[in-house]
Parts: C-alpha cells; structure tokens; sequence
C-alpha cells in the first residue's frame, strides 16, 4: 500500500491544559505520512510555548496563527494550506488511537472511497463509552448513508468532522468550506455540502472499531448558551441545505417527514446518557458489595467458637474429679555432655 500524505488539522485556542496529549496521539500514529496543522486562533495563554515544542522537534508539525475568528475560520485556514491526499480533523482536547490514520487509508484506498467513517469513544472522567451509528465496517452508497442518517440526523455520528476521512480534492475543487455564520452545528453543514459531490456508486466505507477519544469539557463552544429563538432560527437554515442533499439523491419525498424532524431533534452523542447508567449501574454494585460486607461482619459477631478445650467437651459423667487426685512426680531431665541430647532420670 502507498501512503498518500494525510493533512490533521487542529484549531487550538487556550488549550495550553490539555493539548499535549492530543498532539502526542498525532506525533505517534503508527502512519507516517502525515502533516499536522496546528492553528492557533489567537490563544491567550501559554499555547504557543507548547505546539512550538513539537514544530522544533518534528518537522510534521506545520503552526499557523490568526487573530481570535473562531473554530470554522481555524479550521479554512488549515484547509487552505493542506498539501495532502486525505484531510481529517482533531479537536485539541481529544485524542486519536495509534492506528487511527492507518485504519483510515486502508479503508480509503482497498475500497476507493471518497469518505470514511469511524466510530468513538465518548469520554467522560474514567468512562471510556464507545458510540457510532453504523456499528459494522461496511461499503455502501451515499443514498444507503443517508438513509440511516435520516433515522438520526442529530447524531454526533453524522455531524462531526473528527471521526471522518476526505478527500481534499473534492474539497478544494467544490470549495467547501466551514460556515462563519454558524455557531453551532458548522460541522454537520460541512458534511452535508461534501455528501453532494460524492457520486460513485459505492463512496463511503465505516468503521465499526472506535478511532478518535471525544472529550466534552464544560465552557466549550458546544456548550456555550444560546438562546431558543436563535437556535431554532439557526436548525431552520440549515435544514434547507438537509432538504437539498435528498433532494439530490431523489430520497427528499420518501423521507419527507424524517428530514423535516430535524428541526426539532436535539443534536447529542448518547454518551451522558450511557454514562449514567454505568454509573447507576457501578453504584448499585458498590452498595450491594457494601451490604455484603456488613452482613458478613454481623454474622462473625454471631458464629460459635471453632475450638473448643478438649476438657470442655468430654461428657460429664466421664470427667476427672480435679479435687483429691494425687499429683504424679515431676520427672527431671539433664542433659548428656558428650551427646547433647536428653535422657529421662
């Protein structure tokens, strides 16, 4: 197999606290032929010190620098300067496996796809939860891709770009690029505009195995507030372009009513709710393990003695009258000088 250089594209901003795992994932893929564009957009704190390190050491890694625009302004840039066959993304706080890149070309090249789809891991504390719609590594169509993603158009499967492999071709020749303009769900816009110029017949491969460690922290981008009425106003715009991907593939009018869900469904990865049934789950064993516990130290308290004196257990009628019984001569021992053992007197 050849190896095509693959461009990793990561936005950074303020992530000096975390950075370097997600850098090292990079720096560490069993693949070679990588670049990794690191775009810092306009960080504040000590950011640069860190993905300065790696560029001097590695010469892989490739830093642009912008003034504060935004994670989709990033994330052109990288776009822009991309020199390889494939591009794919990273979030600066996540994570990829050893092999992710590996699994990604092979998959690309063997089945000479234009996308390719992985599952991931939902990270949360300790929990590592694997998710990913499609669980089998299958070949299918755009028109069976979209399908399934009618059933679950809000899914983190369908939306985000950091489990996913392009073809920097059909992105530079149809200009897609991520969409100032929205906050939320930039992602999920990208794929669908890319989804359009994807035509041969079977184009898109997945992944069953989980590739990429998705990492939610509290003040991110995803969780910043946002008011219902610019949300809604927001889901509406884009479920124009939604509509215009079916429509294309003549799939709008056999899955008008699922398409047209969208605007209300609520854009999630399933993990928060797999991560408090394992933890309701774990609870449950911690407090039954507990239970247990307690119940042996009660019944310890309980228990008979296991040895008893042997004059204690002799039948009555068969014991010595300890009064009036002659006591036996002591006998003496000495011991031998020559010999050193001891002989009775």
């Amino acid at each position: 197999m050849t190896q095509p250089l693959v461009s990793i594209i990561i936005p950074v901003y303020n992530a000096a606290e975390y950075m370097s795992r997600c850098l090292d994932s990079c720096r560490n893929q069993t693949y070679k032929s990588i670049e990794i564009i690191i775009v810092d957009d306009g960080s504040k704190d000590n950011s640069a010190e860190i993905y300065r390190m790696y560029s001097q050491k590695d010469k892989r890694f490739i830093v642009l620098t912008q003034e504060n625009k935004g994670v989709s302004e990033a994330r052109n840039n990288g776009i822009i300067h991309a020199k390889g066959e494939y591009i794919t993304f990273a979030d600066s706080d996540d994570w990829l496996a050893p092999d992710a890149i590996s699994e990604y070309v092979e998959r690309a090249q063997e089945d000479k796809t234009d996308l390719v789809i992985a599952g991931f891991l939902r990270v949360i504390n300790d929990v590592l939860i694997p998710m990913g719609d499609i669980k089998e590594d299958l070949l299918i169509t755009r028109e069976h891709f979209a399908e399934r993603m009618a059933n679950a158009p809000a899914d983190f499967y369908y939306g985000v770009v950091w489990n996913k492999l392009y073809r920097t071709e059909i992105i530079k020749k149809h200009h897609i690029f991520f969409s100032p303009r929205f906050k939320w769900c930039e992602d999920f816009l990208f794929n669908l505009e890319y989804l359009q110029f994807i035509t041969n017949e079977y184009c898109i491969s997945t992944i069953k195995r989980p590739l990429y460690f998705y990492v939610k922290r509290l003040g991110s981008v995803c969780e910043s507030p946002m008011s219902y009425a610019k949300t809604l106003s927001m889901k509406y715009e884009l479920l124009g372009y939604y509509r215009n991907l079916y429509k294309s593939i003549n799939l709008y009018n056999d899955n008008k009513l699922k398409i047209n869900t969208f605007l209300f469904a609520y854009a999630h990865d399933g993990g928060v709710i797999e991560y408090n049934k394992i933890k309701a789950k774990m609870n449950a064993e911690r407090k039954e393990a507990e239970r247990a516990e307690k119940w042996s130290k009660t019944k310890s308290l309980f228990a008979a003695p296991k040895v008893l004196k042997k004059e204690l257990i002799k039948p009555v009628g068969k014991r010595k009258s300890i009064k009036g019984t002659k006591a036996e001569p002591k006998q003496t021992r000495r011991k031998d000088d020559v010999t050193g053992t001891t002989k009775k007197r």
